[in-house]
Order: structure tokens, then C-alpha cells, then sequence
């Protein structure tokens, strides 16, 4: 990217990241940073074409999921969700066990790189800052006395969150997928063919991760309460919510008052 370009990426993504700025405007920063340096990779990759030039490379990179909290499973399903959103393809190392990190495996093209490694940072912290604030604001439904142990009332709570964080990387997925498929759907001669680009693209990245690895098994899919997946599926709207996209999980009824 050039630094016009970048700065005008990371302009949306202070916005978007500020604690003060409200989380529908902060998704339609992020949502928009996305949709910029996707076009900005499209327009280099028909550029290069028009040269005789080959595609650009695909890489291979490692992204680090924190897991002090002991969230960084659900954090890692929710990243790994935007990930292969951008076009990319992951694997996990680690399962989160023991309060311990979680690191992304991901393969992705050059500029998908560039651009994930400016977004996931940025959408971790508006992700962990919107569970955070949803959780409180759910706990605050429960009464102390409800729950027989402390540890009963922080265990729902982590269950809230946890499925919070993993329905906002949901969203906030959908809505780049999004993006492409606009980009896919534009003139061809206004982009120098974007469905060319990105089919190319995914198909050289699958062949990369594939080779990279062979033996790869089917992940393992996480379980996560109804209510929170929802209201972080909320949370990940952006500013544009006419769009209307339903189907969320039921929400799960109050714990059982203490006996």
C-alpha cells in the first residue's frame, strides 16, 4: 500500500478502535478499511497483469491469539472466521487450555497479509471491548443471590462472553464477504476483471495451504450459548443494518436459581 493509502486505513481503524465511538459507526470504520485494501489489491493485481507481470506471492505468517484471559479459543474461532472472510486459509496451534495463547496459522497473499495484520489486531481489541461492556450489561439482569457460588456467576459470564466473541468475528466476517462479492460483481473494466483476481487468488492460496498441510484434520466445532452468539452477532452490524440478515441461534433461559 502506498502511505496515503495506509494512512487512510489506519485513520478508519483508530476511529473504529476509539472507546468513545459508537459500535455501529466503529464496524462501518472497519468494514470500510477492509473494503479499501481489498480494492487497492485488486487494482495492483490488473496493473501487474497489464505489465506481463506474474501474481503476487502467497505467504505464509502466524498470528498470535492471547489467551491470559482464558478466551483465546473463542477469540481464535472468531479471527479464524474473518481470516477466511479476507480470503485467506487458517489452522490453529494450541487449543487454548490453561489459560494459554493460541496461535493462527494462516496462508494468504501478500496484500491479505498486509491488510490482516492491520484489521486482526484492531478488530480483537473493538471484539474484546464490545463482549466486555455486553457482559457486564447482561450480568447486571442477575441478581448476586441468584448464583449459589462466585465462581457460578463468573463461569456464566465467561460463557456469555465467550460466545459473544465468537458471533462478532461471525459478523464482522460475513460483512467482508460481503465486500468481495461486490468487488466481484463491479465492471470488469472498471477493476481489470476483480472476479479473475480473487477466483485466482483463492485457488493459489487453497493449493498453498494444502500443500503446506497435507494431513490437516476437520476442526473441531465449538460449541457456544445461544444469547451471547447473537448479541455479539449484533455488535458486529455495521452501520448499514437494512441489510438484513437473520437466523440467529435461540437464546438460552436465566441459570436456574439456587436451591
Amino acid at each position: 500500500m502506498t502511505i496515503d493509502h495506509e494512512g487512510r486505513v489506519r485513520a478508519l481503524l483508530d476511529r473504529a478502535e476509539h472507546p468513545e465511538t459508537p459500535e455501529a459507526e466503529a464496524q462501518a470504520c472497519a468494514a470500510k478499511a477492509a473494503e479499501l485494501m481489498m480494492r487497492h489489491a485488486i487494482d495492483e493485481a490488473a496493473l501487474r497483469a497489464r505489465r506481463g507481470e506474474g501474481p503476487e506471492q502467497v505467504v505464509y505468517w502466524e498470528h498470535v491469539v492471547g489467551g491470559g484471559d482464558g478466551h483465546a479459543r473463542a477469540r481464535a474461532a472468531g479471527l479464524t472466521a474473518v481470516v477466511r472472510a479476507y480470503g485467506g486459509a487458517c489452522a490453529l496451534r494450541g487449543d487454548g487450555a490453561y489459560r494459554r495463547d493460541i496461535a493462527l496459522l494462516v496462508v494468504a497473499t501478500e496484500s491479505a497479509r498486509d491488510a490482516l495484520t492491520l484489521l486482526l489486531p484492531s478488530l480483537t481489541l473493538q471484539m474484546d471491548g464490545a463482549g466486555t461492556r455486553a457482559a457486564d450489561a447482561h450480568m447486571s439482569a442477575y441478581p448476586e443471590e441468584l448464583f449459589r457460588r462466585k465462581a457460578d456467576r463468573t463461569r456464566w459470564r465467561n460463557g456469555y462472553l465467550k460466545a459473544f466473541l465468537v458471533g462478532y468475528g461471525d459478523r464482522v466476517a460475513e460483512r467482508i464477504e460481503a465486500a468481495r462479492g461486490r468487488l466481484r460483481e463491479e465492471d470488469p473494466a472498471a477493476t481489470g476483471s476483480a472476479a479473475l483476481v480473487l477466483a485466482r487468488d483463492d485457488e493459489r492460496v487453497r493449493a498453498e495451504f494444502t500443500a503446506r498441510f497435507p494431513a490437516l484434520g476437520p476442526a473441531r466445532r465449538q460449541r457456544v450459548r445461544g444469547d451471547g452468539f447473537s448479541a455479539g452477532r449484533d455488535a458486529g452490524r455495521f452501520a448499514d443494518l437494512g441489510s438484513g440478515v437473520g437466523g440467529t441461534r435461540p437464546a438460552l433461559g436465566p441459570p436456574r436459581p439456587p436451591r
